[in-house]
């Protein structure tokens, strides 16, 4: 697998639930986003369904993983399908023979960060306990001493 490029920030929706990885050597998490493209008027407004969302006027899929075990862990407990999420990942693409026998070139995204999207609704934010401060044992100053003359 070869990085073609680095820290690329993208705005995506989950496609589907991120899932762990079986595989004890494989990557923390996977899933599978969508990045949409909407559609403009002339003046450059967005234009919108009956129902008032945003009409998508292209959309790309693509696969992501997950290398990191902490950051996989909280990726696939926090966000689920349809979830919107802006991220810093590095493109890296494989080849691959399909099961037909052809040789295929892939793609994927490594996420290094991810945070949900709140431009694109509320997001809830769950903080854990504080854990505690360890007070700093600070030596009391030593009395100054007159130099020897």
């Amino acid at each position: 697998m070869a990085t073609a490029k680095k820290d690329i920030p993208l705005k995506g929706r989950f496609v589907v639930d991120p899932e762990a990885s079986k595989h004890e050597n494989g990557p923390a998490s996977r899933f599978r986003f969508v990045e949409e493209d909407f559609k403009r008027d002339d003046a450059g407004k967005l234009v919108r369904d009956d129902d008032g969302y945003p009409v998508v006027d292209n959309a790309v899929f693509h696969d992501a993983v997950v290398w990191y075990p902490e950051l996989g862990a909280r990726i696939n407990d926090t966000f689920n399908k349809g979830d919107a999420f802006l991220a810093t990942a590095d493109l890296r693409f494989t080849n691959y023979e399909d099961k037909d026998g052809n040789n295929r070139t892939g793609h994927e995204f490594v996420i290094k960060s991810i945070g949900a999207d709140v431009a694109s609704g509320k997001v809830a934010i769950t903080r854990g306990p504080k854990a505690p401060m360890e007070q700093a044992a600070t030596p009391a100053p030593e009395p100054a001493v007159a130099p020897a003359r």
